[in-house]
């Protein structure tokens, strides 16, 4: 092909186009959203948390509360008694479940309650947060609620283990997507330029 005719570039001083053509656009809007969203299941995560955190503390299992749940079994055809209840509370207890889904999720809440907040204000120590929060209440909340899975299984009827189990695979997901939300800042390249956006002031001389 004659060089005439060519659309390729010989010249060594061609300029290349402009960097900020291609930079992704600040989005303030997601990560302010992903923050609510955060603030919302940490709330969630500190009122599970001071439950059992009473639980693992109380000699007995409240009665208005266990009036409710033997109700709801009963509903279901599932024969369990207040004793049977009471003692599986006991063991649990002994056993040191309450106390570790409990802390854990104190501990994690009030982290990604704070990495919500500063995350909200376009802060990335809210996404470090956030991460250890979730992370926490992740190991901790599954780790504990499968404890008690273990105390079910020796104690009360299969239908009420499977129960439980069924809820530590809840808790094990919902933790799961607040460890996927707090991450998402910083995998989505918008929203990381919004967390890392600067602004620069420079003074002309004329």
């Amino acid at each position: 092909m004659n060089d005439d005719v060519s659309i390729r570039m010989n010249s060594e001083d061609s300029l290349a186009p402009p960097a900020f053509l291609f930079a992704p656009r600040p989005d303030k809007k997601g990560p302010k959203t992903i923050a609510i969203l955060l603030v919302l299941g940490s709330i969630l995560m500190l009122l599970v948390g001071w439950g059992d955190f009473q639980n693992s503390m109380a000699d007995d299992f409240p009665d208005a509360d266990l009036d409710a749940i033997l109700g709801n079994y009963q509903n279901q055809d599932i024969n369990i008694t207040e004793e049977e209840y009471q003692d599986y509370h006991d063991e649990v207890r002994d056993d040191g479940a309450y106390s570790v889904r409990g802390y854990s999720l104190l501990i994690g809440g009030l982290l990604v309650l704070s990495g919500g907040v500063l995350l909200f204000r376009l802060n990335m120590l809210g996404v470090k947060l956030s991460l250890a929060g979730s992370l926490i209440g992740l190991i901790g909340g599954f780790g504990g609620t499968w404890m008690m899975v273990q105390v079910s299984d020796e104690l009360l009827p299969k239908e009420v283990t499977t129960i439980t189990e069924l809820m530590s695979y809840l808790c094990g997901v919902c933790m799961f997507m607040c460890v996927a939300l707090a991450a998402l800042p910083i995998l989505n390249a918008s929203a990381r330029a919004a967390l890392n956006e600067n602004v620069t002031l420079v003074n002309e001389e004329e």
